[in-house]
């Protein structure tokens, strides 16, 4: 299982990022899925990034594992990460 962690710079010096959510392929010729995060849903903006990150993912195609990775934006970035389940354990 390969996991992208999705995060949007809000560009305010010093504020840092929020976590959009997780994409997540599940397998070597899976499609990618995209998992809200729980710290985006408790913002005032969820629908609007969240479509965003639908976008990014859908017009990267099968390598957006990649090219996701190394796409140059002011505003969002891709950093690959064990996704945890809720068991506690690693997926």
């Amino acid at each position: 299982m390969r996991v992208l962690e999705a995060r949007f710079h809000t560009g305010k010096k010093g504020s840092g990022f929020i976590v959009v959510g997780h994409v997540v392929w599940d397998g070597e010729r899976a499609r990618p899925v995209v998992q809200p995060s729980t710290e985006l849903l408790m913002r005032s903006e969820p629908a609007t990034l969240l479509s965003k990150l639908q976008y990014l993912v859908s017009v990267n195609g099968r390598e957006s594992f990649e090219r996701l990775q190394v796409l140059r934006s002011q505003f969002w970035s891709f950093v690959e990460v064990n996704l945890v389940s809720s068991s506690g354990g690693s997926a």
